[in-house]
């Protein structure tokens, strides 16, 4: 069971507990939470994990705006999570947003339980990371900004403000792979929902997704998948 709605919160600390898990996503604006002694002021593209049972305290401009799921049981990938907050990636945080436009324009109970359906969906499809240190943040952010972008550790290293060294290793750190392995996999992914979803031409795909060489894009398209581009391609 799955209850979706839109709240907001007021700045006064509030507590108390329930025998449900529920899931805080916000919207527009941050919340301060503290659950079992773990604190975090989560903004967009955070999650707080509140398990059934857990008492748990939040207080928030009364002006923010976020979507809480009411869940009798936590997706299968979120048992896991050793913490109570976590990333969800670009995906998720625009469905949410979808959803609280429809949710203000509808009571269609259909809707709502596909609504819901998808939301499970795409919770199963999150790789849900911990906290993630605001210097790798941003190097992140400046990855996923522009796909077509010639990078290099030294750039990235000063977006990061840390030494290419230092860098090097935090990014390990936190993410588990190295920056290129991280970025080959937005560029595969990205080229392959190009492919799928869209008649973008592979020729383009491969310069969106940073490749001047076709060639090369097809062959390390085809290594990271085990089937070449056109086998994606819309029809």
């Amino acid at each position: 069971m799955i209850e979706l709605s839109v709240r907001s919160y007021i700045r006064q600390i509030q507590s108390h507990q329930h025998d449900y898990h529920q899931l805080v996503l916000p919207l527009h604006g941050s919340i301060d939470i503290e659950i079992d002694g773990e604190k975090e002021t989560i903004g967009p593209k955070r999650c707080a994990i509140i398990p059934a049972g857990n008492l748990h305290s939040f207080s928030a401009d009364e002006k923010a705006r976020f979507l809480v799921a009411d869940m009798s049981e936590l997706p299968s990938n979120m048992k896991d999570v050793s913490g109570y907050f976590v990333s969800i990636d670009d995906a998720m945080q625009a469905y949410i947003l979808f959803v609280d436009h429809q949710l203000a324009q509808s009571c269609d109970v259909k809707i709502e339980q596909q609504i819901n359906v998808l939301f499970h969906q795409l919770l199963l499809a999150q790789r849900f990371l911990l906290r993630i240190d605001d210097r790798i943040r941003k190097a992140i952010n400046y990855l996923e900004e522009d796909l077509q972008r010639k990078i290099n550790l030294a750039t990235l290293a000063d977006v990061a403000c840390l030494s290419v060294s230092q860098y090097k290793v935090l990014f390990k750190q936190q993410m588990g792979k190295t920056t290129g392995q991280y970025l080959l996999a937005l560029r595969m992914e990205k080229a392959k929902a190009l492919l799928t979803y869209s008649d973008t031409p592979v020729t383009i795909v491969a310069e969106q997704v940073g490749y001047q060489d076709l060639s090369a894009f097809s062959r390390r398209f085809s290594s990271y998948f085990g089937q070449s581009p056109r086998s994606f391609m819309a029809r």
